[in-house]
């Protein structure tokens, strides 16, 4: 590239001052140079936004760093579009990593191929660096350049997956067309954001290879049971609006028929996977509505480690919930245990 343009990295932050520094250096070991570096802290109660600060002060890097009260990562990530200068946007959650040539891979993709949005796969790693999960286990990714409507069908439909870590995006259609992440949402806000921006972007241009490392931490905010999960049926559900809003009656249709069941499926899965009280899941469980939607799911990345899982806790579900219930809490431990001596 003989001209770098801009990038600038927004890093939403909360309590993190055991895990910023190794994705602060990944950010600033990146290949590609002409980057600012926006952490919002977002009410931490411990030393992140200290420790940020140490790190940043003598890198050689445009830097801001800016506290808020804790007002969720949604509200974070909207605090930093406001005050980005780039071109180009990189979204990094704060406890996770990207590989030196990242930044420069993805924009050299939009830049060559007249893209609006490239992302590539994202491997789950434990601290130690060990792969927990590799991007292709979980989704498709098959390397090109494609209509930003063909790539927003697959997302949806779970084919593929984009996640905000393994992603670029330019500024200008986030700014033009006032996308934003709905503040107070929990779940889901990063799935609903990239939906809007391939609804206004033209050409994607999609890696075959991880281009990110998300940690699998096992006191982040997510591993929390917390009925706060339903959040991911509210994403959903304001999506369909967006595109019934915009005549978009074919995804609409896709989102009522296929991430609504699905984001139930994810939601109750999640509940269990991280120990919500049995009895009381069980009773979610068997609601009709949430029973409705997980038995009417439908898998459509069965080639993959992950898509197999998930076809067979869906067949399982339907025979016996608790079973489904005791796999996952099972799996869950099998993962700490990696994670604890990976």
């Amino acid at each position: 590239m003989d001209k770098q343009e801009l990038v600038s990295v927004i890093i939403p932050a909360y309590n993190l001052e055991s895990y910023i520094e190794r994705s602060l250096r990944s950010v600033l070991e990146q290949t590609y140079e002409n980057i600012e570096i926006i952490v919002v802290n977002d009410g931490s109660k411990d030393k992140t936004a200290q420790v940020a600060e140490k790190i940043l002060r003598n890198a050689g890097k445009s830097y801001r760093i800016i506290n808020q009260e804790n007002q969720g990562v949604s509200v974070a990530r909207n605090i930093g579009l406001s005050v980005a200068q780039g071109k180009y946007i990189k979204f990094l959650d704060g406890d996770d990593t990207l590989f030196p040539w990242t930044i420069e891979e993805l924009v050299r993709a939009i830049e060559e191929n007249n893209c609006d949005i490239a992302f590539g796969g994202q491997n789950v790693v434990n601290l130690k660096g060990k792969v927990l999960y590799r991007y292709d286990e979980m989704y498709k990714y098959v390397q090109g350049i494609y209509e930003a409507s063909e790539i927003l069908r697959a997302f949806l439909l779970r084919i593929t997956h984009i996640s905000l870590n393994s992603s670029i995006f330019l500024k200008e259609i986030i700014d033009k067309n006032l996308i934003k992440f709905i503040p107070g949402a929990k779940y889901s806000e990063d799935n609903e954001f990239i939906s809007k921006y391939l609804y206004y972007a033209r050409n994607v241009f999609v890696f075959n290879k991880a281009v990110a490392k998300a940690l699998y931490r096992l006191k982040s905010t997510t591993k929390i049971p917390s009925l706060s999960a339903f959040h991911n049926v509210g994403a959903m559900l304001r999506l369909k609006r967006f595109f019934e809003e915009r005549n978009v009656q074919e995804i609409a249709k896709i989102i009522e028929l296929e991430c609504i069941p699905d984001s139930y499926v994810w939601t109750i899965g999640n509940l269990a996977f991280n120990g919500y009280p049995l009895f009381d899941w069980l009773r979610i469980a068997k609601m009709d509505k949430v029973r409705r939607n997980i038995i009417s799911c439908k898998i459509h990345n069965k080639h993959t480690k992950f898509g197999k899982q998930q076809n067979f806790l869906i067949n399982l579900f339907r025979f016996s919930p608790f079973l489904v219930y005791v796999l996952l809490r099972s799996y869950a431990c099998i993962l700490r245990i990696m994670h604890k001596y990976g």
